[in-house]
């Protein structure tokens, strides 16, 4: 059995009017319609909703028990077309986040904070996870955008290059390298280096570099930045990070110097599902990151 709104809009009028002319009003139609949508809704559900006569209109018992499923329709239906003007207006939604630590750590807050300060009603969630996970859940659906080292299969997602990069060398203070400004990256050969861990995009961006560096293996691998930044506190070695892991990695004990090379860069990408709608919240959120992104 299919039930128009309409229909149901008609019975709601005449209960609470119980009135054929005030109803009709209420609806915009004329009494002798709302009479016939009336008598179509009783032909469908094949039960009398409403004793009437020329001056009474009651519900029978059958009405009172529509009059409870139609009520509860409609009250869901109002606080669902609240809710959708609501996120119209950005004062309710959610928007899910996906970034690598490095991201996570410091350039996605400060975006995320002005974000909050525009719609502080829309909800902010963050999955500080790897690359591939953060590109697994894309795919999966658990997050809306994701700030990514990693474009991904463009079958599936959709990227957009955000910025370039900048590499940093991390080294202990005592270091000749501490003095300098900017070095280059055939600077580092002989030197001793600690690598992060292979499936992280630090050293999926890193490693083509260290073929032109010619550095020596300190045989250390490690999968937290903090944990590289206490190793070259204490002198194992050196290594090579992305501008915003340094905050993961300082310590007082460890300089961070710039790469002059042109090519040492790591590529951010803003990247969502393809052919995927965004929520109204989530749409506002990628736009205010792609005022970011290069020319």
């Amino acid at each position: 059995m299919k039930l128009s709104g309409r229909l149901i809009d008609a019975f709601l009028a005449l209960e609470e009017t119980r009135h054929f002319g005030m109803a009709a009003q209420r609806c915009h139609v004329s009494p002798s319609a709302l009479s016939q949508s009336i008598s179509r809704l009783e032909a469908q559900l094949g039960i009398k909703l409403f004793d009437r006569d020329t001056r009474n209109v009651a519900l029978t018992p059958e009405g009172e028990i529509f009059s409870q499923g139609a009520n509860r329709i409609a009250a869901e239906m109002r606080a669902t077309l609240e809710d959708i003007g609501d996120r119209l207006k950005k004062k309710a939604g959610r928007v899910s986040l996906a970034a690598p630590p490095s991201m996570a750590s410091n350039w996605l807050p400060e975006r995320m904070s002005v974000f909050k300060s525009r719609f502080p009603n829309i909800e902010l969630r963050l999955s500080d996870v790897v690359s591939d996970q953060c590109i697994d859940l894309i795919r999966q659906g658990q997050a809306d955008i994701a700030i990514n080292a990693q474009p991904g299969n463009p079958l599936e997602l959709d990227s957009r290059l955000l910025f370039n990069e900048p590499m940093f060398l991390i080294c202990h203070t005592s270091h000749p390298f501490a003095r300098e400004d900017s070095i280059s990256l055939k600077d580092l050969k002989k030197q001793p280096f600690i690598h992060t861990i292979r499936s992280g995009s630090v050293w999926q961006h890193v490693q083509p570099f260290l073929g032109i560096a010619g550095v020596v293996d300190t045989g250390l691998e490690v999968s937290q930045l903090g944990t590289l930044g206490g190793l070259v506190a204490q002198d194992f070695g050196l290594s090579i990070v992305p501008q915003f892991a340094l905050t993961l990695c300082m310590r007082t004990e460890v300089s961070a110097v710039r790469i002059k090379d042109k090519k040492a860069v790591r590529p951010i990408y803003l990247v969502k599902k393809k052919n995927h709608s965004l929520s109204v919240a989530a749409q506002s959120f990628y736009e205010q990151l792609l005022l970011e992104a290069v020319d």
